[in-house]
């Protein structure tokens, strides 16, 4: 990810708390003819020897021969984003359009996990807050072994780590607050959250 020095973020409680909110993430290998792409939901593991991320694959999907292989891999998690208008700015036909987003890219090895345990711990992750949470160990024996042998876990320790805020910090204040604004203004929910991450940043530069 390309990452210039005015978006990067190196704040590690940052990067853990996008990844929290936003665990659905993307795993990414180079061991096939073209750059293999899965849509998993992930948990994110802080433990003695660094962060550590943690999911599943079916057995059927050809990430499974990639888990068995131990590949390196990237893991992609992304946060609210938002197209922003240059009409939004104060001199509209002096600059263009952009787009402002966040994303963590997290790169490792792939390991492969107990199922069990992965199932478990994204349980945990998923239904904390539900008023009548799933409880996975509530499954019968039998089937909760045939499901689990459908599917194989994997972990992976970030080895490095790219965060990247693009949030229009490169702007002037009066543009920033307008952009805020209008995002504020918009029926997405998605542009709303966009705009809760700028004032975010306002509020840290404000304060630094």
């Amino acid at each position: 990810m390309y990452v210039p020095p005015l978006f990067e973020v190196t704040d590690r409680g940052w990067i853990f708390e996008l990844i929290d909110r936003h665990p659905f993430g993307m795993l990414v290998t180079c061991d096939a003819e073209y750059p293999r792409a899965s849509h998993v939901p992930l948990v994110a593991q802080e433990r003695e020897d660094g962060l550590w991320i943690v999911g599943h694959v079916a057995r059927a999907n050809p990430h499974a021969e990639s888990i068995q292989n131990s590949v390196p891999a990237t893991i992609v998690f992304e946060g609210p984003h938002a197209y922003v208008s240059a009409a939004w700015y104060e001199a509209p036909y002096e600059t263009v359009p952009t787009w402002n987003y966040t994303a963590v890219h997290a790169n490792g090895r792939l390991q492969a996990y107990d199922a069990w345990t992965a199932v478990k711990l994204l349980s945990e992750k998923m239904e904390h807050d539900k008023p009548d949470p799933w409880e996975p160990s509530r499954l019968t024996l039998d089937y909760r072994e045939s499901q689990l042998r459908g599917i194989i876990a994997f972990e992976l320790r970030v080895e490095k780590m790219y965060a990247k805020a693009k949030l229009s910090q490169n702007r002037t204040m009066a543009d920033r607050l307008r952009i805020v604004g209008n995002l504020n203004a918009s029926e997405d929910q998605t542009d709303r959250e966009c705009a809760a991450d700028m004032i975010r940043t306002l509020r840290d530069s404000e304060s630094g």
